[in-house]
C-alpha cells in the first residue's frame, strides 16, 4: 500500500536493506534512544502543550530546576499555534466525517494528518534543551497500595465476572472515504462503564477496495505508537489489506486522541505504576472484545487479533479472559508479536522500562515485587487460552531485552503453542517487529490458519 503516508520509503526498506537494518544492532541503538531522548522529548512537548504558550506555567510542569537558556516563548508559541491548527483541522475532519456537514473527506483526512504530523514532530523542537539538561522521561505519579485495592480488589476476588467485555455499547461508524485504493472509515463507541469519563474509544477501519473482504485482522499497538497522528504505513495491517483482509486499528486509552491533558501517549501506563497497567489492560481487552464482536456480527470471514509488545500484552490478556467469553468476542486466531507471559518480566527486568527508570520509581514509592505479584493474576497470562492453542502464533526475538525472550518462551510453553505457530528469530524486540514484511513467514502462517 502506497500513498501520501509513507509505504513507498517502508516497501524500499524492506526489499533492499530490511535484511541488514532489521537486526539486533538496531535494537541496541534504537533502546537508548527511545528512553533517554524520544520520551524526554515527548515529556517536554507534552508539558508544552499544557501549557499553551506560558512559559512560566511550562517550567512550573517540568518541576526540575531552572528555566533552560536554549528554551524560550518562542518555542512555546510555535507549539501552541500548531496545536490549535491541529485542533481545527481535527474539527473541520469530526463534522465531514461523524456530524452533518459534508465536505471533501480526502482533503480533510490528508489535511488532519499533515497537521497532525506537525505537531507530533515539534518534540525535536525540545531537543537544545535536552542537550543542555535532560528531561525527564516520565512524570511519575505512582498511586499507592491502597489506592490499587479501592479499584481493583474486587476483581481478584471475582475476576472471571469483571472483565467481560459490553457487546450493547453502540459503535457509529463515520462516512468512508477512498484513499490508497481502499475505503477508510472510523468507529467510535464508550469506553467500560468505569471509563466513562475519558474520550471516546476510536478505531480506523480499512477495507480492500475492489472486493469483498476476506475477514478482519484487529491490531492493538504497543506503547506510545500512535499512527492515527503519524500516519505509519509498510506495517502488518497494510499486509493483510493488500491480501483481501478488513483491518482494524483502534487507539488504545491514552494515545492519541484518548491523550490526557499533561501526559504524551501511553504515558500514565508508565506513570501511575501498577495502577496504570491494571487500568489499561481492564479497559483496552474489553474494547477489543467488543471489536471483535463487530467484526463477527459481519459473518464475512474470521477475525484474528494481533498485537504487538504492549498490544501483545493486551492481546495474551484477553485471550486469557476470554475462557469466559461468549464466542461472539472471542477471536478466530491470535498473533502475539513479542509478547510475555508476566507483566514483572518486563517492567522489573525490561531494557526499557530500565531506562526510563520505572524499577527505580515503583521501589521509591514502595512498590517491591513481592508487594506487586498480588495483582499478577490480573495481567499475566492465565493456564490457558480461550480459544484453540492450535490457532495462536507467536512472534519471539531471542535477543528481545524489552519484552524479555524468557518470558515470550514461558508463554508458548505454558500454553501448549504448536511448534509450527512459534518464529523465534535472532532480533531484538523492535527489529522482530519492524522486519515482518520483510521476512513475511508468520504472516503468511496467519492466512492459513485463517483460511483452514
Amino acid at each position: 500500500m502506497q500513498g501520501y503516508s509513507g509505504g513507498a520509503l517502508r516497501t524500499l526498506l524492506d526489499r533492499a536493506v530490511g535484511p541488514y537494518l532489521w537486526r539486533p544492532w538496531y535494537d541496541q541503538v534504537a533502546t537508548p534512544a527511545v528512553a533517554k531522548v524520544f520520551f524526554p522529548l515527548s515529556r517536554a512537548w507534552a508539558a508544552a502543550l499544557e501549557a499553551q504558550g506560558d512559559l512560566d506555567r511550562f517550567n512550573a510542569s517540568l518541576n526540575d530546576g531552572p528555566p533552560r537558556r536554549t528554551l524560550g516563548a518562542g518555542t512555546l508559541r510555535l507549539v501552541h499555534s500548531a496545536a490549535l491548527t491541529h485542533d481545527s483541522a481535527r474539527a473541520a475532519w469530526d463534522t465531514a466525517f461523524f456530524g452533518d456537514r459534508r465536505g471533501n473527506l480526502a482533503y480533510l483526512e490528508r489535511a488532519r494528518l499533515k497537521a497532525a504530523q506537525r505537531l507530533m514532530a515539534l518534540r525535536a523542537a525540545f531537543l537544545p534543551g535536552q542537550l543542555e539538561r535532560p528531561f525527564a522521561s516520565v512524570k511519575f505519579g505512582i498511586a499507592d497500595e491502597a489506592a490499587v485495592s479501592a479499584r481493583h480488589a474486587a476483581r481478584l476476588e471475582a475476576p472471571d465476572g469483571l472483565a467481560l467485555p459490553d457487546l450493547g455499547i453502540p459503535i457509529r461508524e463515520s462516512r468512508r472515504v477512498t484513499l490508497d485504493g481502499a475505503h477508510w472509515s472510523w468507529l467510535r463507541f464508550d469506553p467500560p462503564a468505569e471509563f466513562r469519563t475519558d474520550a471516546p474509544v476510536e478505531a480506523r477501519v480499512r477495507i480492500p477496495g475492489q472486493e469483498l473482504p476476506r475477514g478482519t485482522v484487529i491490531f492493538a499497538h504497543g506503547i506510545g505508537m500512535e499512527s492515527e497522528f503519524w500516519g505509519d504505513r509498510g506495517s502488518v495491517t497494510d499486509w493483510y489489506l493488500s491480501r483481501g483482509y478488513r483491518v482494524v486499528e483502534p487507539q488504545g486509552p491514552w494515545h492519541a486522541y484518548r491523550r490526557r491533558p499533561g501526559y504524551y501517549g501511553g504515558e500514565p501506563i508508565l506513570a501511575r505504576g501498577p495502577v496504570g497497567l491494571l487500568d489499561y489492560s481492564w479497559a483496552h481487552l474489553r474494547e477489543l472484545g467488543r471489536l471483535i464482536a463487530w467484526a463477527k456480527a459481519f459473518g464475512d470471514g474470521p477475525v484474528m487479533i494481533a498485537g504487538i509488545s504492549l498490544g501483545a500484552l493486551t492481546a495474551m490478556q484477553l485471550l486469557s479472559w476470554a475462557r469466559h467469553w461468549p464466542d461472539a468476542a472471542k477471536p478466530d486466531v491470535a498473533m502475539l508479536i513479542a509478547p510475555a507471559a508476566s507483566l514483572a518480566d518486563v517492567t522489573y527486568r525490561g531494557s526499557l522500562t530500565g531506562g526510563l527508570g520505572v524499577p527505580d520509581a515503583l521501589r521509591a514509592a514502595g512498590w517491591d515485587e513481592g508487594k506487586a505479584a498480588r495483582w499478577a493474576p490480573l495481567l499475566d497470562a492465565g493456564d490457558a487460552p480461550g480459544i484453540d492453542p492450535a490457532r495462536i502464533l507467536c512472534v519471539l526475538g531471542d535477543v528481545d531485552e524489552i519484552t524479555p525472550i524468557a518470558s515470550g518462551r514461558d508463554l508458548v510453553t505454558r500454553w501448549g503453542l504448536r511448534e509450527e505457530n512459534v518464529f523465534t528469530r535472532p532480533q531484538g524486540h523492535f527489529s522482530v517487529a519492524l522486519g515482518l514484511t520483510a521476512a513475511p513467514e508468520p504472516l503468511v502462517r496467519g492466512l492459513a490458519l485463517m483460511q483452514c
